[in-house]
């Protein structure tokens, strides 16, 4: 690994899994009784891409926006001890997702919060500092704000310049990537909306939207992911490859795009080159989806895992940490 930090910029969410148990069905409407055994909470968004980065054992930078409500002190909680936290001011309340789960199937998903960055949020993070000393950056944009801020996109298009690797991982609500990055990674859904434009279709194939996005992002290189189909890249010079995933059996989808775009960003700071990282990013998310994804993810320590995947990597993490 690295000894530069992977600098994670994005918007970070609460996640919370109710798991119980149904055995019957509410007297007064068709819905299933769960009846509650456990609760658990980790960090969502930007925060599980930065945590799943930083389990690997690399060190890890989040630049984020947080709100000093009741669920945001319960996620920089859970965030700090395990990498450096540099947040600016947010509004609106923190976006917790809770998922009411049984046998393993998420029966329903209630959001609140709009979790949204205060202006000029990042105005005192010193946002040219922390990403001129990156060994890569990874924008993980969840629609909320801080991908979109003029102050962050800047200072991304003068890291940009200067070569540091960037990946993009980008949201239906949010903004385009800034000129030149490493790599874009959008899902099938992501890319066809963006080349087709929100009200119209674009039935093409991965290896088509690939090519037109590094046109319209003027992206050096764009992987398409694909679910279980793995993930096809195309590069600025028209030349490309393409990753089958390992065959899967069953598992649990939420969260393997933080995993495989978190993935991307490691091996591009320890100097793998594109097409490496993202054929060693797709095996490493199929292994995750497989283990039981996002919902198996726990602390353990200062380090947030999987509970079937074993640290085998020593160390420590940084030990700063502020919230501006």
């Amino acid at each position: 690994m690295s000894a530069r930090p992977v600098v994670v910029v994005g918007d970070a969410l609460l996640d919370v899994d109710v798991e119980g148990t149904v055995e019957r069905m509410c007297p007064d409407a068709p819905a299933p009784v769960l009846d509650v055994g456990d609760e658990s909470a980790r960090p969502g968004g930007a925060g599980l891409a930065a945590a799943l980065v930083a389990g690997r054992g690399a060190p890890v930078r989040l630049v984020t926006a947080l709100e000093r409500d009741e669920p945001g002190r319960r996620l920089f909680d859970l965030l700090d001890g395990t990498l450096d936290v540099l947040a600016g001011p947010a509004m609106g309340g923190t976006v917790v997702k809770c998922r009411w789960r049984t046998g393993g199937r998420t029966l329903l998903r209630t959001d609140h919060g709009r979790g949204v960055p205060a202006p000029r949020f990042a105005a005192r993070l010193g946002l040219g500092r922390v990403l001129a000393g990156a060994g890569a950056v990874l924008v993980s944009d969840y629609g909320r704000g801080v991908a979109a801020d003029p102050q962050v996109r800047g200072a991304l298009t003068r890291a940009v310049a200067r070569g540091v690797p960037v990946v993009w991982d980008p949201h239906p609500r949010g903004p385009e990537p800034v000129p030149g990055v490493t790599l874009a990674t959008p899902n099938l859904a992501e890319a066809r909306r963006a080349v087709a434009g929100p009200d119209g279709t674009a039935d093409r194939v991965g290896p088509e939207l690939a090519g037109r996005l590094v046109e319209l992002w003027d992206a050096r290189a764009v992987a398409v992911t694909l679910g279980s189909g793995g993930a096809v890249v195309r590069h600025r010079d028209g030349s490309g490859s393409e990753t089958l995933a390992p065959a899967v059996d069953g598992g649990d989808p939420c969260g393997a795009g933080d995993h495989f775009a978190g993935g991307v960003a490691a091996a591009l700071a320890a100097g793998a080159d594109v097409d490496d990282a993202v054929a060693e990013a797709v095996r490493e998310a199929a292994g995750f989806v497989e283990r039981g994804g996002g919902a198996t993810v726990r602390r353990r320590g200062n380090r947030w895992l999987q509970a079937a995947e074993p640290d085998l990597v020593a160390g420590t993490p940084p030990s700063g940490h502020r919230v501006a």
